[in-house]
């Protein structure tokens, strides 16, 4: 998971970034921008490490954190 500040007027890391793989590195990244009027929910595929949209730089840091930790269990 990767919080951050999706807005200048908004802090504490409120929003954030996960991704959710497979073994395949395979699966999906869901976001949450949290603002002060509103939060938006997003969820984009990740096929072999790679998102089908465009990632965030926050989305791919997740993917990058997901598969480093699944490239630890592996060893």
């Amino acid at each position: 998971i990767v919080r951050f500040n999706a807005f200048e007027d908004v802090g504490g890391e409120q929003s954030f970034a996960v991704a959710i793989l497979d073994e395949n590195s395979s699966g999906l990244v869901i976001s949450s921008l949290h603002g002060r009027q509103d939060s938006r929910l997003y969820a984009k595929t990740v096929t072999r490490g790679r998102g089908e949209r465009a990632l965030s730089d926050e989305e791919l840091a997740a993917v990058e954190s997901a598969l480093a930790e699944h490239a630890q269990v592996s060893d």
